[in-house]
């Protein structure tokens, strides 16, 4: 099993290549990897666990969004980190968009991604070994899923209406569009409008789009991709 890693930045190829070891892979299985043609060829012949993506590798181009998305698409059980590179987002947190898809903050603390590996490397060993052995989820991998309320509200959100705007269009009250708005970055994990619009643009690039009205737990294969809903 290999991993692999779309990442420009040297120092982050470093420390991703310091914590594999670290749960017990080899140097000579991870593979850092220029640009998502090269992620392509390399997932033609291997079979990896883990791919890490930096968003500048195809959130500007979206032929190399597209390719990512295949390349998603055919391998359901690997595990992507797709890394947000905006610093002024203030973003220092994960958030799991499918069952094999998490983006992830830079600035996350290491022991963070380090559980994240590590639980993730651990659990596609023991599916393949020992499939009846259940291992522990110190954190929570399950997708976002929002309610159709709170979905409408963030189109209406990020389309640029305020509160009060919402309120009047959905015929409910302020409180309760301040509340959905709470859920919502519960749900993704930040304060910042910013950073769930982009957290957002990324799930539509790489999915469908947010999951509306269910949850799925991270590594259950065969379940369909409908009720999602595209935000762009």
């Amino acid at each position: 099993m290999s991993s692999l890693i779309v990442d420009k930045c040297f120092y982050t190829q470093l420390a991703l290549h310091s914590l594999l070891q670290l749960n017990g892979q080899h140097q000579k299985d991870i593979l850092s990897l220029k640009d998502i043609n090269a992620l392509q060829a390399a997932c033609n012949s291997l079979r990896p666990e883990i791919i890490f993506v930096n968003e500048d590798c195809f959130v500007t181009d979206a032929q190399s969004g597209h390719a990512l998305r295949e390349v998603i698409n055919a391998h359901p059980g690997t595990l992507f980190f797709v890394f947000i590179s905006k610093e002024n987002l203030n973003y220092q947190n994960y958030v799991p968009i499918r069952k094999n898809i998490i983006i992830i903050s830079k600035s996350i603390r290491t022991t963070t991604i380090y559980q994240l590996i590590a639980h993730n490397l651990q659990l596609s060993r023991f599916t393949e070994a020992e499939p009846e052995v259940e291992t522990e989820q110190p954190l929570d991998l399950t997708p976002v899923s929002l309610s159709r309320t709170e979905s409408s509200i963030l189109k209406m959100w990020m389309s640029g209406l305020n509160t009060q705007n919402i309120s009047q269009h959905l015929n409910i009250k302020q409180k309760t569009v301040a509340s959905h708005k709470g859920n919502i970055k519960r749900k993704v994990k930040t304060q910042n409008k910013q950073a769930i619009y982009h957290v957002v643009k990324l799930t539509d690039i790489l999915t469908t789009g947010m999951f509306v009205g269910r949850t799925q737990p991270i590594r259950l294969t065969g379940e369909p991709d409908e009720f999602s809903v595209p935000f762009g």
